[in-house]
């Protein structure tokens, strides 16, 4: 971490409500399907099991809201690192790999295991992802803090530069898992659930406003005309802000190699996703161009 961005940290505002919340209720998830997985362990009954968990999650979450609201900066810490965020995964990754458990071990795959293992592990992952982009959104929030050298509406050029690729590897997810039922495996429905659950979690954090136009489906539009495409692009003095949706995420200047104006694209080139905008969303290129090139340089 720079001494700039540091400070930047440092100076962020305290932590929000809406962080307070999803890091308390984080915590009550993991905290709670940790004892439903001991309890399942121990035999506890079912009833019982349904008794204890409502109240293990609110008791953690109240406290983690607690903790959150005192740890400043500590969104923005989690947001930045990429190792951080991925972190919030291991839990859901800890129950995918309980579930997997019964194949080497001893223990057995009953349905009320797999409902424990499966379930906790889309619901954690589920919010793991929800917190994950909160803290990154936040991160990127307080990095741009300044006022951008230039703004402009952002549509890809391709029908797959926005996310056609992971449309592919989620149909491929839901497919394997239907192939795996159809042969006997229950553990198919985790691959279906968790395609659908995707999906469906993407398609809603697409949901916003672009320009004062509303926008839904973004993540999986493939209309690269539609309204559905868009987003903004902000040129800041060390980095490029990509806003789509309640989407945020960064581009630093010394990862774009190079900058040109074709007739139909505005290309920043990069080693990895070259971002290559529609010309024809953006009110003046060569304006743009021009401002991209001279807060580059100075950067």
């Amino acid at each position: 971490m720079s001494l700039e961005q540091r400070r930047l940290i440092a100076d962020a505002d305290a932590p929000g409500i809406g962080f307070q919340a999803a890091f308390g209720f984080y915590l009550g998830l993991v905290v709670g399907g940790l004892v439903a997985f001991v309890g399942l362990l121990a035999d506890v009954t079912t009833a019982t099991l349904l008794g204890t968990f409502p109240t293990v999650v609110t008791a953690v979450t109240l406290v983690g809201h607690v903790l959150a609201k005192r740890a400043r900066g500590l969104p923005e810490r989690i947001g930045r690192a990429r190792r951080w965020r991925l972190a919030c995964y291991l839990p859901a990754a800890g129950f995918a790999a309980a579930a997997l458990a019964p194949r080497g071990t001893p223990l057995e795959s009953t349905g009320r295991y797999l409902a424990v293992t499966i379930g906790f592990g889309l619901v954690l992952g589920l919010a793991a992802f929800g917190l994950e982009q909160l803290c990154r959104n936040r991160f990127v929030e307080a990095i741009t803090a300044d006022e951008p050298a230039v703004t402009w509406s952002y549509r890809p050029a391709s029908a797959f530069a926005n996310a056609g690729i992971w449309v592919v590897l989620l149909f491929f997810v839901v497919a394997g898992g239907g192939a795996s039922v159809a042969t006997g495996d229950a553990f198919g429905l985790f691959w279906i659930a968790f395609g659908v659950v995707v999906a469906a979690w993407t398609w809603v954090l697409g949901k916003g406003d672009a320009n004062g136009k509303k926008y839904y489906g973004t993540r999986f539009s493939f209309d690269v005309d539609s309204e559905a495409q868009r987003g903004e692009l902000h040129a800041h003095e060390r980095e490029i802000r990509y806003d789509q949706g309640r989407s945020r995420k960064l581009v630093p200047w010394e990862k774009i190699s190079g900058i040109e104006l074709t007739d139909e694209e505005l290309v920043l080139e990069r080693r990895f996703r070259t971002i290559r905008c529609d010309q024809s969303a953006i009110d003046d290129p060569e304006a743009v161009l021009e401002a991209i090139e001279t807060v580059r340089s100075g950067s």
